[in-house]
């Protein structure tokens, strides 16, 4: 299943019509919500506050997750409301908006069954370019996180197909929610369509799971082991965050240009495949034969890379995990994600075998760095960075769905980000082999971002790298695809079969 920025690649023309979430009498209708709020969406709304009034604007457009999901058959417009409404009944986070006071954070919340979808007929287009653009642009200011609703609906309807498409601010949401929900969307349709009962697991509230969380963390004090190994893997290397390759931070603006209408340039976005199954199988066993996972040998082969380029002797990055520990959870719709750190000593060059062994160990030790949400290590520490080098790694073959979504039903969609340092990569392991998506600074001498229908894209030349382009993290990921060819190559996994 792709996982890339919304103008990555085209999506095929035809009647665009956006799907608006709404309650009749709107927010004076809901009812006051005592449950907590994760530290993660407290975080989330205050930036997006303090954003607010630094540049007198609003949007959501450097922190929403979306996704697209194709269907070879014309749409039924009443199905389709009927399954976005289920959809939506289905899972609470969709049904509660938190709001920022005087004296704190309100929770507000509404039942299922309230949340109606006004249809807004947008007209028809016939190129890519301009639909992709009027969509991500409804979606950056759909789901600005300080208003409700957050998220929104589009589809986008021919004579004998339709694309829906769906974008969420990433307080409601996270990677995995949507590689859950194309199968969930899907199947909701279809039992509309069809005019038939629907089963599936039972689903637990992230409003619950958040409160839980906040309850637990502000119980915990600097003793927490978590606060201990955050605490000596800042103080490590630069005694920072770390940085891919070490890369020279962009200058940031200052707090106070609040009239430059966009102070930074859109981070770069890449994405592709590193491996398809056969070769990906044969990584597998490599990494297995060395003691280790595959997100073991993921991270062994990026710190070798690093090291190759660097001559660094660590290699140090941060890495999600999500915390969905009980079974209600797995299916929820949600921000389910902490952060552990991740450090390698790569002194003495150490094989791709030993690398792995040593990135085991490290997996096992630092895990219990996300056993507490950072924010709460970084009150309990007084440390006032964030994550900067982040490495994603998901094996999604196990979702349901998955083989269809990844030979090109769904695809998981995100914004832009204007972030000056942060590099974000992520892994992912899917039915058809591994794929890469990747966010980074922008180089200023390049210029902006291009669109779906500009040359660079794989829409207009399809033989084209995506890689193929100057900067460091191209260049780290093209030394990882190499050294995940080169140990495929030699193993013997084929013969073993």
């Amino acid at each position: 299943m792709k996982f890339i920025q919304i103008l990555e690649e085209p999506i095929e023309p035809g009647g665009l019509v956006e799907w608006t979430p709404y309650v009749p009498g709107g927010l004076g209708k809901w009812s006051r919500d005592p449950r907590l709020t994760s530290h993660n969406h407290e975080q989330h709304l205050r930036g997006a506050f303090e954003y607010r009034v630094r540049t007198r604007r609003e949007g959501g457009r450097e922190s929403w997750l979306g996704l697209q999901i194709h269907f070879d058959e014309p749409l039924s417009i009443p199905a389709l409301r009927m399954a976005l409404r289920r959809w939506i009944d289905r899972h609470e986070v969709l049904r509660s908006h938190v709001v920022i006071k005087h004296d704190g954070l309100a929770r507000l919340s509404t039942p299922a069954g309230t949340v109606e979808l006004k249809m807004g007929r947008i007209g028809w287009y016939n190129e890519s370019g301009p639909l992709v653009e009027q969509i991500a642009g409804s979606f950056d200011r759909a789901t600005a996180p300080l208003h409700w609703p957050a998220y929104m609906f589009a589809t986008v309807g021919r004579e004998s197909s339709f694309t829906l498409l769906f974008a969420a601010d990433h307080s409601l949401v996270d990677g995995y929610s949507l590689i859950m929900a194309q199968h969930e969307l899907t199947a909701f349709y279809r039992s509309a369509r069809d005019h038939t009962e629907l089963t599936l697991p039972e689903v637990g509230s992230y409003v619950d799971f958040s409160a839980a969380e906040r309850r637990q963390a502000d119980q915990t004090g600097a003793d927490h082991p978590a606060v201990a190994t955050w605490h000596g893997f800042l103080q490590a290397g630069p005694g920072d965050m770390p940085r891919a390759l070490r890369m020279a931070p962009a200058p940031t603006p200052e707090p106070d240009d609040s009239d430059n209408q966009s102070p930074l340039l859109p981070q770069e976005s890449v994405s592709g495949v590193i491996a398809d199954d056969t070769t990906a199988n044969k990584f597998t066993a490599v990494c297995s034969e060395a003691g280790g996972s595959l997100t073991a040998g993921v991270l062994a082969a990026f710190a070798m890379v690093h090291q190759s380029l660097t001559g660094d002797p660590e290699f140090r990055c941060v890495l999600p995990r999500h915390t969905r520990d009980e079974a209600r959870w797995l299916t929820s719709l949600g921000w389910y994600v902490a952060v552990a750190p991740f450090w390698l000593d790569m002194t003495g060059s150490p094989t791709f075998d030993q690398t792995v062994a040593r990135a085991t160990t490290e997996l096992k030790r630092s895990r219990q760095g996300a056993s507490l949400p950072f924010l709460r290590v970084a009150e309990l520490i007084g440390y006032r960075g964030e994550p900067r080098f982040v490495i994603s790694f998901i094996d999604t073959r196990y979702a349901p769905g998955a083989a269809v979504a990844d030979a090109g039903r769904a695809t998981v969609l995100r914004s832009h980000s204007y972030s000056a340092e942060e590099v974000l990569i992520w892994i992912n392991r899917t039915p058809s082999g591994l794929r890469y998506s990747a966010r980074f600074p922008a180089d200023p001498a390049v210029g902006e971002a291009a669109g779906p229908d500009d040359t660079r894209f794989d829409g207009a030349h399809p033989d084209r790298d995506p890689l193929d382009r100057s900067g460091p993290v191209p260049e780290l990921l093209r030394g990882f695809a190499r050294i995940v060819h080169a140990l495929a190559d030699e193993s013997t996994f084929n013969a073993r079969m």
